[in-house]
């Protein structure tokens, strides 16, 4: 008995081949990588006493502010260029992001919200809220603005390309603030890295919100107060983690804070973004196959 092995021609296998960069795969090593730094400077510092405590030179601190857009360009970037098919300008828009960051969230927290002078007195839920209706809102209004000016709807065709772009758009927000804290505040280079995952992973999770909404907004019937809610929700996520970070920290919201408890702090960072990736997979998972399957259904009916 005999048997002759089955051959794809060429179309078959570009058919069978997923053409887009994997969005959740990519994700998932630029976190793994910077909490694997950083965990190593915690190490290294604190157990094996290769790394002085009171490290402060810049250098180092610039370095690991910059080491998320680092590994963004090593697995994301450059996985888009060799993918079949191309989600363009997401370098520009974490660019975008950035300068956004910058030049208009970082002045109006600074000298218009000020949240350190009025939120860390207040209870659990009056820091959720606080931040949330201020910091957090106006963090992801500018993100919003950035992407649904920019590329959307023409770049968007189904919802991980929303989720690319708002992964994208974060990371730049989340650099501006990474090196903002890196160069203009005294803390140690642990103190910098802790700080440096914490802004990442949280920017991170509520990118893959707003891109999803932004995606679904694009592709699929939504109602008027779609957008509304999404931005509320990522809002509300920020002031939350806000919140639950300076329990966390133990101390308040200060450098000093994160110092003393700092592997909490870690893994309540690396957590949220944990449970933001994997819910978000699976709901849009479910909402490509239910789609898809409504859209046979249509055509078996034609």
């Amino acid at each position: 008995m005999s048997f002759e092995p089955i051959l794809l021609t060429p179309e078959e296998e570009l058919r069978e081949a997923y053409p887009y960069r994997r969005i959740w795969r990519t994700s998932w090593l630029e976190v793994t990588t910077l909490l694997v730094v950083v965990l190593a400077i915690f190490v290294m510092t604190n157990l094996l006493s290769m790394l002085p405590a009171d490290l402060e030179a810049p250098l180092p601190k610039v370095g690991i502010a910059i080491l998320p857009l680092i590994v963004w360009l090593i697995f994301s970037y450059w996985g888009e260029r060799r993918a079949m098919i191309r989600r363009h300008g997401l370098l520009k828009l974490a660019i975008l992001g950035g300068l956004m960051a910058n030049g208009i969230a970082v002045p109006l927290e600074e000298h218009l919200f000020l949240p350190e002078q009025w939120l860390p007195g207040t209870g659990f839920f009056g820091r959720a809220l606080g931040y949330a209706f201020t910091v957090g809102f106006t963090a992801e209004f500018l993100k919003y603005t950035a992407i649904r000016y920019t590329i959307w709807p023409g770049r968007i065709s189904q919802r991980l390309d929303g989720v690319a772009y708002g992964l994208a758009v974060a990371l730049g927000y989340a650099l501006a603030l990474n090196l903002r804290f890196a160069l203009f505040s005294d803390a140690t280079l642990l103190a910098t890295a802790l700080r440096v995952a914490s802004i990442t992973f949280s920017q991170l999770s509520l990118g893959v919100v707003l891109g999803f909404f932004l995606g679904e907004l694009a592709i699929g019937r939504t109602p008027v107060f779609w957008i509304p809610t999404g931005l509320m929700l990522a809002a509300l996520l920020s002031g939350l983690y806000y919140a639950f970070r300076g329990i966390a920290i133990i101390g308040g919201l200060s450098v000093e804070g994160t110092g003393a408890s700092p592997i909490r702090g870690l893994l309540l960072a690396f957590g949220l973004v944990a449970v933001i990736f994997v819910s978000f997979a699976f709901i849009i998972a479910n909402a490509d196959a239910r789609m898809e399957a409504l859209g046979g259904r249509r055509g078996e009916a034609l």
